[in-house]
């Protein structure tokens, strides 16, 4: 079966706890849609367990590029204006968008797994597509940034699938559904109580899970959804 999540933000417990409830086993494939670290306190052990999984299908997440982008310019001799562009890249990966919690944590980690984990995030892919079962999906962290009908996914760049936030009152692909993370489904709809949004060929399953402690799974196999608390 092939199952998707996303938006752990260091809640590993709920993290272990849904791979429990699927059952997940090595006859399986999970995507993971980005932004596995910050916010929550174990983003690290997230991120470490999801690149040593066999069968787990890694997408890079804005939180994860910030990450990478800050942790590559730490402690080397920067030009003046590098040095301010990769204070910029700090702060706003730290101070805004939560990331104090993991740079401290793998600060702490001995260099070489440092740098192991660096490495993956590098070689993270920005999207994927699948069909399964006379379905199509494509699945990005955030989505397709500046969409138009005729640019093919291959066409955009990282921004567009990282940062861009959908209008899920569209639909974007009526031939395959837009599977994404990014942003809580509660801001997409009001009410919706942090459950996985399905409308307009958008499967949109970030539930938001380090604020409201409920982490949404899909399968794609099947649509069926899986939730824990």
């Amino acid at each position: 079966m092939y199952y998707v999540l996303s938006d752990l933000h260091g809640c590993y417990d709920l993290y272990m706890a849904m791979l429990e409830k699927i059952r997940f086993s090595d006859r399986d494939t999970l995507f993971f849609l980005g932004d596995a670290a910050d916010r929550g306190p174990k983003g690290i052990e997230i991120l470490e367990d999801l690149r040593d999984r066999a069968n787990v299908i890694c997408l890079l997440g804005n939180h994860e590029d910030m990450f990478r982008r800050t942790a590559w310019g730490w402690g080397r001799q920067l030009s003046p204006p590098d040095r301010e562009a990769w204070e910029r890249c700090y702060q706003n990966w730290t101070g805004r968008n939560g990331g104090l919690v993991t740079w401290e944590a793998w600060l702490r980690l001995p260099e070489e797994r440092r740098l192991r984990l660096l490495e993956w995030m590098d070689a993270l892919p920005w999207y994927y597509e699948i069909a399964l079962n006379g379905r199509a999906f494509l699945l990005a962290h955030a989505g397709v940034g500046r969409y138009q009908k005729e640019k093919r996914p291959e066409d955009c760049v990282l921004h567009d699938f990282i940062w861009e936030r959908m209008d899920y009152s569209k639909c974007y692909y009526r031939e395959k559904y837009l599977v994404t993370g990014h942003t809580p489904t509660g801001f997409i709809e009001p009410g919706l109580n942090n459950r996985i949004y399905t409308k307009n060929n958008h499967i949109a399953i970030d539930c938001g899970a380090v604020y409201t402690g409920t982490l949404g799974c899909v399968c794609l196999d099947s649509l069926e959804q899986f939730y824990v608390s």
